[in-house]
């Protein structure tokens, strides 16, 4: 089986942009433009903008706004040799254009090497998200810098283009079915790539932020996923039995004989009067869910298997969050 290589959808760029939109921005023309304001050698004008809004495509997609002198006084010299990743070059050009996509446009027509497009498709793809526009983007070029020196690609916006002409590819049918493409969509689809990492490492990272505990987190994997929702919930169930195995100790005064494993240590603590027989066989049971998440091959499962499971996962969660509230942990 041939390996995903990202770069060779580059050179699919400008096929997929005539057949997905009619055509692409002539971006050989707009970097020749403006390589004099990048190296200095021209002040940035109203003229340079002008050829952005002359692009064939560009207002199809986007509108200028309308700049003030000040606005355009701020400019003249801002482009001057862009570092990669300038923050504060970022955030004053959206303090200007008030979009993140024109200013990612503009820098990516300016300073190709450092810099590329921000678009909705590539924003879902890599599954990114952040408090504000600007640290979305700054997030993006991170990922491109990334996605670069995996695949060796020689400019930021080269890696933009290759990721465009993925969305293209994973997200329009004619596209993927067909035979000219057909391998590399399967090639993605089926092999571990830096792509597929970085979007579930982005999206596991947002996931996480939001719900700080391992049953909310269970709780958001439920539906999509039983098995790994199981095992999150198992180690709540975990953490809550070793908080009232050490709850036992201090009030004992001495440090008693720890068990080995979970059927025992339910025992010693239901012997205890930690919790009540009951509470002893709700844990025991969701126990036994939690091993079967873990151990049994889920993935070969028939609907009504995962259903079962899942069901069973739910019972163990909610069954958790209302036992977590009794005894106050």
């Amino acid at each position: 089986m041939s390996q995903f290589d990202l770069k060779q959808l580059l050179g699919l760029y400008e096929s997929f942009g005539i057949l997905k939109y009619g055509g692409t921005l002539d971006f050989g023309r707009l970097e020749k433009s403006m390589e004099p304001v990048r190296l200095g050698r021209e002040e940035f004008s109203y003229r340079h903008l002008q050829m952005l809004k002359e692009d064939n495509l560009f207002p199809a997609w986007w509108k200028l706004p309308e700049l003030q002198p000040p606005e355009l006084e701020a400019l003249k010299w801002v482009f001057k040799n862009p570092q990669p990743h300038d923050q504060d070059l970022v955030q004053k050009l959206f303090d200007i254009f008030k979009n993140i996509e024109i200013l990612s446009c503009l820098l990516r027509v300016i300073c190709p090497q450092h810099y590329g497009i921000y678009s909705a498709p590539v924003e879902n793809l890599l599954s990114i998200k952040a408090e504000t526009p600007v640290k979305k983007y700054l997030a993006y070029l991170e990922n491109l810098t990334e996605l670069q020196e995996e695949y060796g690609l020689e400019r930021i916006a080269d890696v933009d283009m290759a990721l465009f002409a993925l969305c293209c590819l994973l997200n329009e049918e004619f596209i993927r079915q067909n035979p000219e493409f057909r391998q590399i969509y399967l090639d993605y689809l089926e092999q571990p790539n830096r792509v597929k990492k970085i979007s579930a490492r982005n999206a596991l990272r947002n996931i996480r932020q939001e719900n700080i505990f391992y049953l909310d987190l269970a709780g958001s994997f439920l539906e999509t996923d039983p098995e790994i929702a199981g095992i999150l919930a198992g180690k709540e169930l975990e953490c809550l039995v070793n908080k009232l195995w050490e709850e036992e100790r201090n009030k004992s005064g001495y440090k008693p004989y720890k068990p080995s494993n979970m059927p025992e240590k339910l025992e010693e603590l239901a012997r205890r009067k930690a919790f009540t027989d009951q509470i002893k066989e709700d844990l025991q049971n969701w126990w036994e869910t939690r091993n079967d998440c873990v151990h049994l091959n889920l993935a070969e499962a028939s609907e009504p298997q995962l259903q079962e499971l899942r069901a069973r996962v739910s019972e163990m969660i909610d069954g958790l969050s209302q036992l977590k509230g009794k005894i106050d942990c």
